[in-house]
């Protein structure tokens, strides 16, 4: 599995190997596009995937050091695909963040059910994103 982790050509743009990857999943392609392009602009490499599934195909190649997730997909909701995360040894140990519109305390109790790490209510700010990020990903080198 090492191998696989260090072979560039896994990903459709280059990554430089000390770049953070973060995976975003979110059916919104222009909210993919904005939350990346910050993402970047912090130093980190993104993909992303508008959908869970899509998104479990991208793990299977090389495992972010971090996900994004909405919880609100069609096809397979996000809490959904954090709790298969969770249940793949391989996989379980990524740290996870919930994006979501839903503020209320039963909302985010059911992100911690399902094994998120962190949930991140929109609307926030660049700076929010950045903390929390930094949070879960170690950015020294």
């Amino acid at each position: 599995m090492q191998h696989r982790m260090n072979n560039p050509s896994m990903f459709a743009t280059s990554k430089r190997s000390h770049e953070r990857y973060i995976l975003v999943v979110d059916d919104e392609p222009s909210f993919c596009t904005v939350l990346s392009e910050i993402l970047r602009s912090f130093g980190f490499f993104v993909r992303q995937a508008h959908d869970a599934n899509h998104a479990i195909e991208l793990l299977k190649n090389t495992p972010p050091d971090l996900i994004l997730t909405d919880v609100m997909m069609p096809g397979m909701d996000g809490l959904t695909f954090i709790r298969q995360i969770r249940s793949d040894p391989e996989r379980s140990y990524i740290p996870t963040i919930v994006i979501s519109a839903k503020a209320q305390a039963e909302d985010i109790n059911a992100t911690k059910e399902a094994g998120a790490d962190a949930c991140l209510v929109k609307p926030f700010s660049a700076r929010e994103l950045r903390d929390i990020v930094h949070k879960f990903i170690n950015t020294t080198h």
